[in-house]
């Protein structure tokens, strides 16, 4: 009866689901541990409570993504792509403006990031297209300038707005193409747009006047971003009195990983909470550091690589392009998404990325746990093809695979 019952509840790659549940757990103990310590008024346990809720409804999504069949995932990926789109431009017009950003959009009460539906929109846009295009040769060169209409609006107006999801959502395309094998002189040829692109870009963002600063709106975050790359390259040495008040989250973020050791101070132990901003979303992965040693870091590494392995493993049972490409995808924006995190915790650089899974969130949460549902569908779809490899998906789908 209970092996009966697993199965029915976890069906797909058990690691993955390993994974899932210990990454949840770590959320868990660690935003408790981040947020506590910052309560100076109201309940103690509301920020944990709210953080819990996101987490229970998040393994409800995965549960409900993961019975799903991939055919019916394929034709979901213009509603979410168009979701995220209308959402940007919602959010750009009509949106609150919170520290000068325009990321949010209020429905029902409710606080939501449209940026996160666009990244998610993007990535099956660009498994879907890739799929369409393919011959004996690999992706044809017309899959390119369909994807580049379909990323140039969306990436446009998150560039505005966070510059550091915008690349990360490029680079994420890209790596996509990679793995489609689109044709190498076109590859090439954006690597080589892109150096160059990003040689001017931040030739001219060093070059902008710092009366900007002064200004509302772009001028300012330009001259932010300025900031951010004089902070990360610059080696003149720095006294610990202008390192603490010029950089609050960089200076006690590496504290914190200093003092941590082997095993760290123990979960809830954390002593830099108190003064890292964000501690329990940008700059968790220090936490967990603080708390659980580096052993602890490097395992919660090793997680999210077990995660791109998985998906890669997953993807070349897959028969069919698409369900190959979306699921590596899938994998690759999870990850590069925490390895950027986990630099900025430890390196020089400073901007918001929460670390998937983990981080407090309301849309983020949700969303990673979509695409965790989307990894554990399409698991399920290819231990079906190895068996039926001559069958598409869409066959596959059809045959004794119901919704639950």
């Amino acid at each position: 009866m209970g092996d009966k019952l697993k199965r029915y509840l976890f069906k797909g790659d058990k690691t993955i689901w390993a994974v899932f549940f210990i990454l949840c757990a770590i959320s868990w103990v660690e935003v408790f541990s981040a947020t506590s310590g910052q309560i100076k008024t109201g309940s103690y346990w509301s920020p944990i409570i709210k953080h819990t809720t996101f987490l229970v409804a998040g393994i409800v999504v995965v549960w409900i993504i993961h019975n799903m069949k991939v055919a019916w995932i394929k034709k979901t990926t213009h509603v979410i792509y168009w979701m995220g789109v209308v959402g940007l431009l919602w959010a750009q017009f009509f949106g609150p403006r919170i520290n000068d950003s325009a990321r949010w959009i209020i429905i029902w009460g409710m606080t939501i990031q449209p940026m996160e539906f666009a990244k998610m929109g993007l990535v099956m846009v660009t498994a879907l297209i890739s799929a369409q295009h393919q011959d004996e040769e690999g992706t044809d060169r017309f899959a390119l300038k369909r994807i580049a209409m379909y990323a140039a609006l969306p990436v446009l107006i998150i560039f505005k707005e966070n510059l550091s999801t915008a690349g990360i959502i490029l680079a994420t395309i890209y790596a996509m193409m990679f793995v489609s094998r689109y044709p190498k002189g076109q590859m090439w040829k954006i690597l080589g747009g892109a150096v160059a692109a990003g040689i001017i870009g931040i030739t001219l963002i060093l070059s902008a006047p710092e009366s900007w600063g002064e200004d509302d709106g772009f001028k300012q975050k330009i001259i932010t971003w300025k900031h951010r790359i004089v902070d990360a390259v610059k080696s003149e040495p720095v006294t610990a009195e202008n390192y603490v008040i010029k950089n609050p989250q960089r200076t006690y973020s590496h504290i914190a990983i200093a003092s941590s050791h082997i095993l760290g101070c123990g979960p809830g132990n954390s002593v830099q909470r108190d003064f890292i901003p964000h501690a329990q979303s940008d700059f968790i992965y220090a936490i967990i550091i603080e708390e659980l040693g580096l052993l602890g870091g490097i395992i919660v590494l090793l997680l999210y690589m077990t995660i791109l392995f998985r998906c890669g493993m997953i993807a070349k049972k897959c028969e069919d392009p698409y369900p190959a490409f979306l699921v590596m995808g899938v994998g690759m924006i999870i990850t590069m998404q925490a390895l950027l995190h986990m630099y900025i915790s430890v390196g020089n650089f400073v901007t918001g990325q929460p670390l998937p899974l983990i981080s407090q969130g309301g849309t983020s949460v949700i969303i990673n746990c979509v695409y965790v549902g989307m990894i554990l569908s399409i698991s399920r779809y290819a231990k079906k093809a190895t068996a039926n490899p001559k069958q598409s998906f869409e066959e596959i789908d059809n045959e004794n695979n119901p919704i639950i």
